[in-house]
C-alpha cells in the first residue's frame, strides 16, 4: 500500500505570506497585519530569541508579533545583531477593500541601509560600497542614502583600494561570488579592521551594459560623459550594480538619488589605515570610541553635516598648497573675531541635519516633525549670513553665496503645520487650524456636534414656528426632524420625508444631510485630508531638493571652519606656512591629544627640523616613557593639521608639502592569521619601504624589537640606510630606538642626526625632563623605568646584580659575548647551608656577599669629584641606611 502524502492546507493569507517571503531575498520578514506585524515559521522563532519575545503557535505555525507603532526599534536591534529584515505593508486601505488586502514588501532594512535608524550616528556617514575589478583595475563606488552622497572612483592597485575602504569604512559591501573567492584574504582584512556586511552576487550582476544603462535611465540622460565617467568601465559597474541592487533587491527609492561624483585621492595627503589607527585620528586604540583622538579635538561642529565633513578633512588633508592656504585665510578670519565666532555658534548650534532631512523629504520618509524641524534650522540661515558679514576670506565668501533665507518653504511649512507636530501622521493634530477651511470645518463638527445640533434645531423652530419639532438620530436612518403630524404641513420646501410614525413625521434637510455626511465620516475625512495635506506640503518642499543639499554643502564648510578655529582658540594653535619646499621645521610643537587631557599640567614642548638635506632622519634615543614616542607622533599630527586645513600647536611651524605619513609603531600578533609579532612589524615595514617618497614622513618606532638583539639591530640599521639613501626614497624620518648602536648613523651617513630625551639623574632615582636635545644617550635605564612601573624589589635588586655582571664582562673583554656573559651570570651552586638555590654572579672563588653585590652597584654612579667632604658623607650615610633596610 502506498504512502499518503498529506499536504499542509494553505490559506490566502499564508499564500501571501509564502510570496513575500520569496521576495524578501533570504531577510527576515515582518509581515503587516493590522495594528501587528507578524513573523511565521523559522523566522518566528530566530526573531522571538533574538527580541525576547514570546513564541506563540497557531494550527501548528511559530508565530510573534510586534505592534506597528514600534515596528522600527526591533527592526534596528534585528539589523544591530548582523540580520537583515524585510518589511510587507499592507498596500490598500482594509476599509475599503473586499476580501484579502494585497501586500508587498516595501524595504529591506540591512546596515547600510538604514534611514530612520537610532543606530545610525549624527557625525558619521553610513555607506554601502560595491567593488568589482575590470583587467587590473578596481571599481569602487559607495552611496550613503542618508544623505544622498554618491561617488564612485578606480583604483590601479588594490592598495589604493584598501586605504579607501579603511577611511570610509562602509557598513555593508556589494561583490561579485568570484571577487569574493579571488580576494578573501583581502576582505578578511577589511572585516576584521571594522564591522562591515559582505554580499555577493552572480557575476551577471557586474556587466557594464546593463549598469550603465541602468545609470543613465535613472539621471536621464544619453550617456555618462557629463559625471566624469568615460572610459571608466570598472567604476560604471560599480556604481551602476550598487544602484540597481538598492532598488531591485533592497526595495528602496532612489528616486533622491540625483547625481554621481567621480574623484581622485591623489589630491589628498595618503594616510594608510595603519597610520590612521597609530595616530589615533579618529578612533581611539584602547576602545575604538573618539575620545582622546585627534578628531576629538578639533571637531566643536555643531552641525551633524559639518561634523561628517570634519572627520574626511582629518583622513584626506589636502596637497595643493593653494588649497591649504585657502582654509587658513578662512580659520584665521574666523579666529581673529571673537564677536562673529561666538554669534556663529549660537546660530549653527540651531541647525539640524539639513542633509538627512532633505533626503526624507525627497524620498518620503519625513514626519510631520521633520518638516518643523527643517523650518527651524532654515530660519537660522539669515543669521548665520548676517553673522558672517564682518569678515571676509575667499572661501567664507564662496559659501556665503550659496546661503538663502527660502522664506516660501519656511512660510509654507510655518503656515500648514502646528509648533510641536506628533512623530506619527497617524496620530492627527498635524495641520494647523486655519490652513484648510474644510479641515476646519471637520474638526469643528467633531469637537461641537453636539452645539451644532442644538443651534441648528433653534433655528428651525424660529424658522418654522414648529416649537416641538426637535432633531434625533438612529443607526438605521441617521440624523432626522421630528414634527408631529399637525405640523407637517409648515415644512418647507425641500425638506425629504425620511419615516412616518403614528404620530409624527420624520424628514431630512440639505443642510442636515450634508451635515450628517460630515458628521459620520469626519474622522476618517479628517485623517485622509490631513494626510493630503502634508504630502503636499512635502512635494512642494522637495522641489526645493537641490538648492537645499547645495546650502547644506556650504553650511556644513562653514561649520568645520568655524570648528578649527575654535579649537585654535581653545588651544593656542598657530597658524602654519605651507608651501612648496622640503622641509618640517617646527618651534616649540605640542601634542594636541596629550596636552587636551592635561588636568593641572603643563606640555613640555619640543622643536623639530627635518629637510632633504642635513637632517634627513632622527635618531632618537631615550629610556621608555620619557616621551620618545609623543614626540614623533606629535611631529605627524602637527604636519597632518596643518595641511587638513587647522591651525596647529606651536610657537612657529614651516611645513613643505607632504603626500604620504606612514607609521610603524608598537606591535602585536595577528594570531588569525598565524603572524608573529614580527611578521606584522616587518610587513608594515616592507609597506613603508616600498611606497614612501622623498616627499614622505616616516615615523618609526622600535623597529627590530621583535626578534634577536643583532637581528635587530641590522634590520633596524638597514632599514634607516634604506631610508637614508635609496634614490628617490629619501623620506623625513623620525627614528625613535633603543638600539644605542643606530646612533653611529650620524658618523657614517649624512642626513642622520641623533637626538635624545633629557634625563635627570638625582640620587638612585631619575626624572623624565621630557625635553628632545641634540646628541645620543648611552645608558637605557630601563632597571630605574621598571622600578617605576613597580616590580618588586626583590626582582629590581637581583637585575642590578645581572646588569653589573654584564657590564663588567663587557669592560673586560675584547669580544663581549651577551650569551655567554649570561651562562657565567645563571652558573649555580647549591650551598650545604642555604634553603634556597643561589644564583652566582661570579665565580665560585668569589665569596662577595649579595650586600657587598648591592653597595658597588650604589657606589658605581657616585662622582666624589663633584661631591665635597660632607655630600660624600651623606651619601655613605644614605647607603648605608639603604642597605640596612633590604
Amino acid at each position: 500500500m502506498g504512502s499518503v502524502v498529506v499536504k499542509e492546507r494553505v490559506t490566502p493569507m499564508m499564500a501571501q505570506w509564502h510570496a513575500c517571503k520569496a521576495g524578501s531575498k533570504g531577510a527576515l520578514l515582518f509581515f503587516r497585519m493590522g495594528d501587528f506585524y507578524e513573523a511565521f515559521y523559522d523566522d518566528a522563532v530566530l526573531i522571538a530569541k533574538e527580541l525576547e519575545l514570546t513564541l506563540t503557535k497557531r494550527q501548528g505555525i511559530a508565530m510573534c508579533g510586534v505592534p506597528h507603532h514600534t515596528c522600527d526599534s526591533y527592526v534596528d536591534r534585528l539589523v544591530g545583531k548582523g540580520h537583515r529584515v524585510a518589511v510587507a505593508e499592507q498596500m490598500e486601505d482594509p476599509k475599503k477593500t473586499k476580501g484579502l488586502v494585497k501586500r508587498e514588501v516595501t524595504r529591506v532594512v540591512s546596515p547600510g541601509t538604514l534611514v530612520n535608524s537610532s543606530l545610525l550616528s549624527e557625525k558619521s556617514n553610513n555607506f554601502f560600497g560595491a567593488i568589482t575589478s575590470v583587467d587590473g583595475v578596481y571599481g569602487f563606488s559607495f552611496l550613503d542614502l542618508t544623505t544622498s552622497e554618491f561617488k564612485t572612483i578606480e583604483f590601479e592597485d588594490i592598495k589604493g583600494l584598501s586605504n579607501e575602504l579603511h577611511r570610509l569604512r562602509p557598513a555593508e559591501l556589494l561583490i561579485s561570488e568570484g571577487w569574493r573567492e579571488d580576494n578573501r584574504e583581502f576582505l578578511d582584512d577589511i572585516t576584521k579592521t571594522f564591522s562591515c556586511a559582505v554580499n555577493a552576487q552572480e557575476a551577471w550582476h557586474f556587466d557594464y551594459i546593463s549598469s550603465s544603462r541602468f545609470l543613465t535611465d535613472h539621471f536621464g540622460v544619453h550617456n555618462l560623459d557629463g559625471y566624469g565617467l568615460k572610459g571608466c568601465d570598472a567604476a560604471v559597474i560599480a556604481a551602476g550594480t550598487l544602484l540597481r541592487y538598492l532598488c531591485e533587491e533592497q526595495c528602496l527609492p532612489i528616486d533622491h538619488i540625483k547625481g554621481i561624483a567621480t574623484y581622485s585621492t591623489s589630491e589628498f595627503m595618503v594616510l594608510d589605515h595603519i597610520t590612521q589607527r597609530n595616530l589615533e585620528l579618529t578612533e581611539s586604540l584602547n576602545d575604538g570610541s573618539r575620545k582622546n583622538t585627534l578628531l576629538d579635538v578639533l571637531d566643536n561642529t555643531t552641525t551633524p553635516m559639518g561634523g561628517r565633513l570634519i572627520r574626511h578633512w582629518i583622513k584626506q588633508p589636502l596637497l595643493s598648497c593653494d588649497g591649504v592656504s585657502s582654509r587658513h585665510d578662512a580659520v584665521e578670519a574666523l579666529y581673529s573675531n571673537t564677536a562673529v565666532l561666538s554669534s556663529l555658534h549660537e546660530s549653527l548650534s540651531s541647525v539640524r541635519d539639513l542633509e538627512r532631512l532633505m533626503m526624507k523629504v525627497s524620498a518620503g520618509y519625513a514626519s510631520p516633525r521633520d518638516l518643523v524641524t527643517l523650518r527651524f534650522s532654515l530660519e537660522q540661515v539669515p543669521g548665520i549670513k548676517s553673522s558672517l558679514g564682518g569678515i571676509s576670506s575667499e572661501l567664507l565668501d564662496e559659501h556665503k553665496g550659496s546661503l538663502h533665507s527660502f522664506s516660501e518653504v519656511t512660510e509654507l511649512i510655518g503656515a500648514a503645520f502646528v509648533e510641536e507636530p506628533p512623530a506619527r501622521l497617524i496620530d492627527g493634530g498635524v495641520i494647523r487650524e486655519g490652513y484648510h477651511q474644510e479641515l476646519d470645518e471637520l474638526r469643528g463638527i467633531r469637537k461641537n456636534s453636539k452645539s451644532w445640533l442644538a443651534e441648528y434645531q433653534a433655528s428651525l423652530r424660529e424658522s418654522t414656528g414648529i416649537k416641538t419639532l426637535k432633531i434625533g438620530y438612529t443607526r438605521v436612518f441617521g440624523y432626522y426632524i421630528d414634527v408631529s403630524k399637525a405640523q407637517a404641513g409648515k415644512m418647507p420646501e425641500g425638506f425629504q420625508r425620511r419615516q412616518t410614525l403614528v404620530n409624527n413625521e420624520r424628514f431630512i434637510s440639505p443642510e442636515l444631510k450634508e451635515y450628517e455626511e460630515k458628521a459620520l465620516s469626519a474622522e476618517e475625512r479628517i485623517a485622509a485630508l490631513e494626510n493630503e495635506l502634508f504630502v503636499m506640503v512635502r512635494l512642494e518642499v522637495a522641489k526645493h531638493c537641490d538648492a537645499i543639499f547645495a546650502m547644506a554643502h556650504a553650511l556644513a564648510h562653514i561649520d568645520a571652519l568655524h570648528s578649527f578655529a575654535t579649537a585654535a582658540r581653545n588651544n593656542r594653535y598657530i597658524r602654519p606656512v605651507i608651501d612648496d619646499s622640503d622641509k618640517v621645521s617646527i618651534t616649540g610643537g605640542r601634542h594636541p591629544v596629550i596636552e587636551a587631557s592635561m588636568v593641572g599640567e603643563k606640555f613640555i614642548p619640543n622643536d623639530a627640523l627635518l629637510d632633504g638635506d642635513d637632517n634627513k632622519l632622527l635618531v632618537i634615543t631615550g629610556p621608555n616613557m620619557a616621551g620618545k614616542s609623543t614626540y614623533i607622533r606629535q611631529v605627524a599630527l602637527i604636519a597632518i593639521m596643518a595641511q587638513m586645513g587647522s591651525f596647529v600647536p606651536a610657537v612657529a611651524a614651516h611645513l613643505g608639502g607632504i603626500d604620504k605619513v606612514f607609521t610603524r609603531i608598537g606591535a602585536s600578533d595577528d594570531l588569525s592569521r598565524g603572524q608573529s609579532t614580527f611578521m606584522v612589524e616587518m610587513t608594515e615595514t616592507a609597506n613603508i619601504l616600498n611606497n614612501a617618497t622623498s616627499k614622505s614622513l616616516v615615523i618609526l618606532d622600535e623597529i627590530g624589537r621583535g626578534t634577536s638583539t643583532y637581528d635587530g639591530i641590522s634590520l633596524a640599521w638597514a632599514v634607516a640606510e634604506h631610508l637614508l639613501t635609496a634614490e628617490g626614497r629619501q623620506s623625513k624620518t623620525l627614528f625613535a630606538t633603543h638600539y644605542w648602536e643606530l646612533t653611529k648613523l650620524e658618523e657614517k651617513i649624512a642626513g642622520a642626526v641623533n637626538y635624545n630625551v633629557a634625563i635627570r639623574e638625582r640620587d638612585d632615582d631619575i626624572v623624565f625632563l621630557r625635553k628632545i636635545v641634540r646628541g645620543s644617550t648611552d645608558k637605557s635605564y630601563g632597571i630605574h623605568v621598571a622600578l617605576l612601573a613597580g616590580l618588586p624589589d626583590d626582582v629590581i635588586d637581583r637585575a642590578r646584580e645581572i646588569l653589573l655582571h654584564l657590564e663588567d664582562n663587557a669592560s673586560k673583554e675584547t669580544t663581549f659575548d651577551t650569551a655567554e656573559a649570561l651562562d657565567n651570570v645563571f652558573a649555580t651552586k647549591i650551598k650545604n647551608n642555604d634553603k634556597e638555590m643561589q644564583l652566582l654572579l661570579f665565580e665560585p672563588s668569589d665569596k662577595m656577599s649579595r650586600d657587598e653585590q648591592r653597595a658597588l652597584f650604589l657606589l658605581k654612579d657616585v662622582d666624589i669629584n663633584e661631591m665635597t667632604p660632607m655630600q660624600a658623607l651623606e651619601k655613605l650615610a644614605e647607603i648605608k641606611d639603604k642597605l640596612s633596610k633590604k
